[in-house]
């Protein structure tokens, strides 16, 4: 999804696996979560509770005003602070997956997956990096004309 100068890119088409294992593999690498939530005061011992992944209840989290409810609820219909936690927690921890996947990339393949839409295409520009093959842009439209007619999926069935 594209706003303005923003392109907005699901971390599953780099990643294909799930937050709370991508998250447990950093182990004790979570520079940006540990230092968002000390600065709001957080101790070691709570640290360590917000680094794993929590049960989080999309069900009942179904409607704007549910947040503005004040009554102590039973525990399959709950909202605190605790929301805010997860959330935070949910995304600092995919900043932290993300920039040790970025230096991955960076270190290897010299390839920053920030200007890729998808692992496929960072993996083909990194193919042919690493093979020293250098695509030569065409300009004649009839092979313009034909490599789009017969391309699937982002790679051409042409080359």
């Amino acid at each position: 999804m594209k706003v303005d100068q923003l392109k907005y890119i699901d971390s599953m088409q780099f990643m294909n696996s799930s937050l709370a294992s991508l998250t447990k593999n950093l182990g004790a690498n979570h520079s940006i979560i540990s230092q968002h939530f000390k600065k709001l005061g957080y101790i070691d011992e709570q640290l360590t509770l917000v680094l794993h992944k929590r049960v989080y209840f999309y069900d009942y989290i179904d409607l704007q005003n549910r947040f503005k409810k004040t009554e102590l609820l039973l525990y399959h219909k709950f909202h605190s602070e605790y929301h805010d936690i997860y959330f935070k927690t949910d995304i600092f921890s995919l900043a932290d997956i993300w920039i040790v996947f970025q230096k991955m990339s960076m270190e290897y393949y010299e390839l920053d997956p920030s200007h890729y839409i998808s692992i496929p295409a960072l993996s083909w520009d990194g193919m042919l990096k690493m093979i020293g093959v250098k695509i030569e842009l065409f300009t004649n439209m009839v092979i313009h004309d034909f490599i789009e007619k017969v391309k699937r999926d982002g790679i051409s069935i042409a080359c």
